[in-house]
């Protein structure tokens, strides 16, 4: 059973915001292979909750700025909620995976 004692409707949002930017900004071209965006929620044994987004492209250009709120909101915002953020390759190098952990308890300031 999937649950988690923290801000779920904060998590939702962050889910929301990395799926739509995967979406928006992840796509292959035209080609119709590995267009796929995939989701994985996973609460962790310190009660810690990691979502991850999977995209086809291995870049994630200007991502400090975007995490800064330099480049979009949509970073800024999920690390407002709380959203400890990270990317990395995917082992195969063919794309990557963001990552946004979140910890139950109030979202620090």
């Amino acid at each position: 059973m999937f649950k988690w004692a923290g801000n779920i409707e904060g998590a939702t949002t962050v889910v929301g915001i990395l799926v739509r930017n995967a979406v928006d900004h992840a796509d292959p071209g035209p080609t119709t292979e590995n267009r796929q965006v995939r989701l994985k929620l996973a609460v962790t044994g310190d009660h810690e909750l990691t979502i991850d987004v999977r995209d086809p492209i291995p870049q994630f250009r200007d991502f400090e700025q975007a995490a800064a709120g330099q480049e979009g909101r949509g970073l800024w915002t999920l690390r407002r909620l709380g959203g400890e953020l990270s990317w990395f390759l995917c082992h195969e190098r063919v794309g990557k995976t963001v990552r946004a952990r979140m910890t139950p308890g109030p979202v620090p300031a």
